[in-house]
């Protein structure tokens, strides 16, 4: 029964730290794709300021 309990305790703190994992990596990505917006949009903002 004790084995059985250990068992039980190890895969749900394995579920834990994977959904960590994954919520870690979900907002690393998010800030990627922010940084990009913005290095796009200064682009865009660079190329507009040499046409005037």
């Amino acid at each position: 029964m004790l084995l059985y309990e250990l068992v039980r305790l190890q895969g749900t703190v394995d579920q834990k730290l994977q959904r960590q994992r994954h919520r870690l990596s979900a907002r690393q990505l998010r800030a990627e794709l922010r940084e990009r917006r913005r290095a796009e949009q200064a682009l865009k903002e660079l190329r507009w300021a040499r046409l005037c």
